[in-house]
């Protein structure tokens, strides 16, 4: 009863307490989830129809489209520049997919496995159209060759073998491969509904036809508005007048910036070149007293040359330009002294091994004479070559060692772009110096002999061994720091951009004006590695604000930028149309007084001494807009004017986007050709889907609310 009375008197407090512990309990898992969640946001890349992609799904995309291109072009080098290309099309690709898959998802569109297989049996993808899915006799797709691929892949898997790496790759390319199927079949799926919205009819397919194989050749004379100087005003209601007529055209997908910036390019300078100079003129001496092949790549490997030597006959289009241009005219054995490439900034010296006439193309097969050692192996495989010699068929043999029998053509282009390895160069020397119809036994690095065996040669080309020292000019360390430190202070002192503007080209530098900068560019003005300025200018920074250095490029660039304008996602202001709006204003101002000057003339001739700049067309159609010589830009309605006039006729003044013209119809001609109304129609419909089918794209990716945050990563 005690402690029942103690609990009464301090009932409010304890009540207190207690919901004080609750709330904080409560809290701390709503903070909780509020810091995971903002993490979890901080790794989107982007957002669709409220969907997010996170950075690692994003990574995995863009791997499948590496590993894609990796083997549609056989490398697995790619520049910056090219890396940049795969990211944005796995992006776009990736929302162009969710945008037309919602739709078809409301409309019950859908691809079926049975369809997608069709697809891949019958190989009416693109993406199936690769050298291991090839029949090697027909050079075809043949889905037993897929299907061999992926029997032998499964088999290693399930043995528990260790998977080779190209095979490993050629794998992800085909589930990637089955991917794209489906979403290009589905794609395919939503277009053919659409087309149907978009029907052709008798009267437009006899137009079309009309359009593309009538021909007009003219003789013309062009008024450019570039060469009419006169003194135009434009008010600022003519342009508001404008700005509301035309306000669709100045709608803005895409949020951008408008900047000022200063790229400092660090150059090697005079004391740069001579050190340079004098390791190229070491390199040449060492070079020149070279003994053998051998010790000349040796020289080469020593000097860390850019490009790697290989003791191999090469085409010459293998070596670079600057030497590529001088091996036709030089001598077996001559060391040319080093030289400098202006056009790409490297030194180059280098020596002429050896000159051949050597097959470009040899067709050979092989088999792996396997064994417990080294003796065993060579055992093999002279039991191999001594069989095929007495005549014994190749085919026989592969079965009872249980290898492939199939031959396979390699060419020159194939070998001379592969990396140093002995086993390689031998390889390859051997299959190039072998006779057709030969046999012979390699015995490689690792003890196990090849059997090689030369089908078949062809097409004699001249080869070359050259042993090349190429060296970039590069600035030192010495020349960096001064740079750095000099463009530093200017900063220190310049931190606003008024004093940026009033004081750069004193101190040499430019100061350079880029408008609509976008988050899903890789790059600031050409200069790589400039993300954190794009994710500062995007992020962080306020219009006037003025940023740090940045180091860029490839540690040779640094950039100064400077926020001037923010121009958010909608309709672009009337201020910031106002050039383009005005120059049209003038255009047409321009227009209207040339036309004026032209009354009463009624021929080219009478134009000519007015100032015109006559010139010929021919094979002027409708379908085709004319390009104009004298303004630089084509003119739809040169064409559709052309279309209509007779034989002789003089037609004008006609009012183009970028001048007046007036012109004499000089022929009129028709294209062979059978009008077939069925096939012009299909082909107006799929016209008709085309100039369609963007707009529609464009009007889902604004209704789907697309976020790119590419840039915060990337």
């Amino acid at each position: 009863m005690a402690t029942l009375g103690k609990i009464r008197k301090h009932g409010v407090l304890l009540v207190t307490v207690i919901a004080v512990a609750l709330f904080l309990f409560v809290a701390g898992d709503l903070f909780r989830g509020a810091e995971g969640l903002l993490q979890q946001r901080g790794q989107n890349v982007g957002e669709i129809n409220g969907k997010s992609m996170n950075i690692q799904d994003y990574q995995a995309l863009v791997d499948e489209y590496q590993t894609y291109y990796e083997v549609l072009n056989g490398t697995s080098s790619f520049s910056e520049d090219q890396l940049a290309q795969i990211k944005d099309e796995a992006w776009q690709n990736f929302v162009q997919n969710e945008l037309i898959g919602k739709e078809c998802e409301a409309l019950g569109l859908t691809v079926t496995d049975n369809e997608v297989l069709d697809v891949i049996k019958s190989g009416a993808s693109q993406m199936l159209q690769v050298p291991l899915f090839m029949n090697q006799q027909t050079g075809r797709y043949d889905y037993t060759q897929l299907q061999q691929f992926l029997n032998e892949y499964n088999q290693l898997k399930s043995d528990g073998q260790q998977i080779p790496e190209a095979y490993t790759k050629i794998y992800k390319y085909y589930m990637f491969a089955q991917k794209q199927i489906r979403t290009q079949y589905l794609t395919q799926k939503y277009q053919v509904l659409l087309s149907k919205l978009l029907m052709s009819n008798p009267v437009e397919a006899k137009m079309n036809f009309e359009a593309r194989t009538n021909e007009s050749d003219i003789i013309l004379a062009s008024f450019p508005y570039t060469a009419n100087t006169d003194k135009i005003d434009v008010t600022d209601q003519e342009i508001k007048d404008r700005y509301n007529k035309d306000k669709e055209q100045y709608y803005q997908m895409i949020e951008s910036r408008d900047i000022k910036y200063i790229d400092v390019a660090v150059t090697p300078d005079d004391a740069d070149r001579a050190e340079a100079e004098k390791d190229m003129n070491e390199a040449y001496t060492e070079l020149a007293a070279a003994a053998n092949n051998t010790a000349a790549g040796n020289v080469c490997r020593q000097q860390t040359s850019s490009t790697q030597y290989t003791n191999l006959l090469k085409m010459k289009e293998a070596y670079p330009q600057f030497i590529a241009s001088q091996l036709d005219s030089m001598e077996v054995g001559t060391t040319v002294k080093p030289q400098f490439d202006q056009m790409t900034g490297y030194f180059y010296t280098y020596r002429l091994l050896d000159k051949q006439t050597q097959a470009d193309s040899v067709l050979y097969r092989q088999l792996a004479a396997a064994g417990k050692d080294e003796a065993a192996s060579k055992a093999t495989a002279d039991s191999i070559v001594n069989a095929l010699q007495s005549g014994a068929a190749f085919a026989d043999i592969a079965k009872k060692y249980n290898q492939p029998s199939d031959s396979t053509w390699v060419a020159t282009a194939q070998y001379q772009t592969m990396a140093p390895n002995a086993d390689n160069e031998l390889f390859i020397k051997t299959l190039f110096n072998m006779e057709a119809g030969s046999v012979k036994a390699v015995k490689l690095s690792n003890g196990m002999n090849v059997v090689l065996q030369v089908l078949d040669k062809k097409n004699p080309v001249t080869k070359y061994n050259v042993a090349s020292i190429v060296k970039q000019l590069i600035f030192s360390e010495n020349t960096y720091t001064a740079a750095y430190n000099k463009f530093s202070s200017f900063l220190a002192a310049n931190n606003t951009i008024e004093k940026l503007e009033a004081n750069a080209e004193k101190e040499g530098y430019v100061l350079q004006t880029l408008p609509d900068l976008t988050a899903n560019q890789h790059m600031i003005a050409g200069v790589h590695n400039t993300r954190e300025a794009i994710k500062w200018l995007f992020d962080e920074a306020k219009k006037g604000d003025v940023s740090e250095l940045f180091k860029c490029g490839n540690s040779d660039h640094f950039l100064v930028a400077a926020l001037t304008g923010v121009n958010e996602k909608g309709y672009r202001s009337i201020e910031k149309s106002t050039d383009i709006i005005k120059n049209q204003i003038i255009n047409d101002k321009k227009a209207e007084k040339i036309i004026a000057s032209l009354k009463g003339v009624k021929s080219v001739s009478e134009a000519q001494g007015k100032g015109a700049i006559i010139d010929s067309l021919n094979h002027v159609t409708f379908a085709s807009p004319a390009f104009i010589r004298a303004t630089n830009a084509s003119e739809p309605v040169i064409s559709a004017s052309a279309s209509k006039a007779a034989k002789n006729a003089f037609v004008g003044p006609v009012k183009g986007d970028n001048g007046v013209y007036v012109f004499q119809v000089a022929n009129k001609s028709k294209i062979n050709g059978k009008f077939d109304e069925k096939q012009e129609m299909a082909t107006m419909s799929q016209m008709n889907l085309r100039a369609a089918f963007q707009p529609l794209v464009n009007s889902l990716y604004m209704k789907a609310e697309v976020k790119d945050l590419r840039y915060k990563f990337f």
